[in-house]
């Protein structure tokens, strides 16, 4: 197993040096990728809004006796009457058991795929860690597709699901986009910086998506919406493949055990060599397992909160509503980690921001009107930079050669927690929404609570440590850091102006 691990690190530092005597490479290399980013991401985080929007409007027309709705129209607005409303809590009902059903399909399978795809790209490359989850995206969207045209069952739905679940599907595409950041980085602040472009980048993406597929679905149709998604993933897989480069020299992988490569991804946090580390690790993956949990259980639940009462919204509004919400709130936390991070540790920004989503979740699971709704994001402001800091202290804490190893074990994490999420909070959706819609988001914002505790922990327990100081560069890239920030630092000087 030493053998294995030495010598990945001596042939990824070579490609990585060639990129990094090459400054204009390693930019040229975060474009394109960031381009694919783009596209990919406008493609796979805009089919979950369409889906959900196409289910309900199914069930729509069975609880109606095939009353048919325009792709604008508001149906709980047609009949205010008790019987409509005990009808619309059906068809939620009934739309979140499908939703639970596709994403156990989507996720189970993810779990597994996770554990191990970042510690092989390692060895065989991160052209292959992009492609695997963009095939599986690819399947899923022709699925989809033929279920619209052909108004199939929507247990076909489920096919295409399994095939992108066994793909490792998004997440295993965002751990190709970190682990490639960190390749073409050649410093710690530098792939800080990378880190947090490329969650920019997802943000700006997820805006555009959303904008994009409300106005498709009003002005054409589901089945043109979906044809759209599909010609976008397919447009990003002929960049990464024609387009990036190769930044893992591609070798032999001498063992191909999935246990030993399992020892590699999980190794962080149970290597007693590095306790001073794995303590650290250790509370900061539950950290990011809380964080993933809230962001998926928000993701499932949220659009059906939107289409039912009080607020039925139209796809326009909600494609609205999610690009100004993304879009606010990526601004806001880049200012937050621009200006407020020359006063405080950004880990102190990242607490403040979960405490501002526990409100933001709270004031969203009791609102009653449009304007409340809207003001959530507004409350919120600042809570985009917690996931962000997070994955940059587990960046810092590996090596160079083993990036692929620490993203996939954040990635494992991530998929089995948005798999909680998801099932947890779908299933406490359907049980809740005749009674009180908003009973997920309170429980949700608890979430966020213990996770802000947490991470104050984390703090406590990073400031302990007298070799580390929390998301600063090693001693050779703090005067760069500090030209670029601060303006130059000498040894010894205080990193905090404020």
């Amino acid at each position: 197993m030493d053998n294995v691990q030495e010598q990945p690190s001596v042939k990824s530092q070579e490609t990585a040096s060639n990129l990094e005597e090459n400054p204009n490479s390693s930019i040229k290399e975060m474009v394109i990728s960031t381009v694919v980013l783009i596209l990919f991401t406008c493609a796979s985080y805009s089919s979950f809004p369409l889906l959900t929007q196409y289910i309900h409007s199914c069930y729509w027309e069975v609880y109606s006796n095939g009353t048919h709705f325009t792709n604008n129209q508001s149906p709980c607005r047609a009949n205010a009457s008790d019987e409509s409303n005990g009808m619309e809590v059906r068809v939620q009902q009934s739309t979140s058991f499908v939703i639970l059903k596709l994403c156990l399909c989507l996720l189970v399978p993810s779990v597994f795929v996770n554990m191990f795809v970042g510690s092989y790209s390692d060895h065989i490359g991160r052209k292959a860690l992009f492609l695997l989850p963009m095939l599986g995206c690819t399947c899923n969207y022709v699925g989809c597709l033929l279920v619209i045209k052909f108004h199939l069952n929507l247990n076909f739905l489920l096919i295409g699901i399994l095939l992108e679940g066994f793909s490792g599907s998004t997440f295993a595409f965002v751990l190709a986009s970190m682990a490639h950041a960190a390749d073409v980085t050649k410093t710690h602040s530098a792939r800080t910086l990378a880190i947090v472009i490329t969650d920019c980048s997802l943000s700006i993406a997820m805006a555009l998506g959303q904008i994009m597929t409300g106005f498709l679905i009003q002005k054409l149709d589901y089945f043109y919406a979906s044809v759209i998604h599909t010609t976008l993933i397919l447009l990003a897989i002929a960049i990464v493949i024609f387009g990036i480069t190769e930044t893992v020299k591609k070798k032999e992988v001498k063992e191909l055990s999935p246990v030993v490569h399992l020892k590699k991804v999980f190794r962080f946090y149970f290597n007693k060599s590095r306790d001073n580390k794995r303590s650290i690790l250790l509370v900061y993956v539950i950290i990011f397992a809380l964080l993933s949990i809230g962001l998926s259980g928000k993701t499932t639940i949220e659009i059906l909160y939107q289409l039912g009462r009080p607020f039925c919204w139209n796809p326009v509004k909600i494609g609205y509503y999610g690009a100004y919400s993304t879009v606010f709130m990526t601004i806001c936390g880049l200012l937050a980690i621009k200006l407020g991070s020359k006063c405080v540790r950004v880990e102190i920004l990242a607490v403040a921001g979960m405490l501002l989503q526990m409100g933001s979740l709270i004031l969203e699971g009791l609102a009653r009107t449009d304007a409340m709704l809207y003001s959530v994001p507004l409350v919120a402001s600042i809570s985009s930079v917690a996931v962000p800091v997070t994955r940059s202290v587990f960046s810092r804490m590996a090596e160079s050669h083993e990036q692929g190893a620490i993203f996939s074990s954040m990635a494992t994490v991530e998929t089995l927690c948005a798999f909680i999420g998801s099932s947890t909070f779908a299933s406490l959706y359907r049980a809740t929404v005749g009674t009180m819609r908003g009973m997920a988001f309170l429980v949700l914002a608890a979430i966020a609570f213990i996770a802000a505790l947490l991470t104050i922990l984390g703090i406590v327990k990073l400031l302990r440590q007298p070799d580390y100081e929390p998301l600063q560069s090693p001693p050779e890239a703090q005067k760069d850091l500090g030209q670029v920030q601060y303006g130059t630092l000498r040894k010894g000087e205080n990193n905090t102006p404020c």
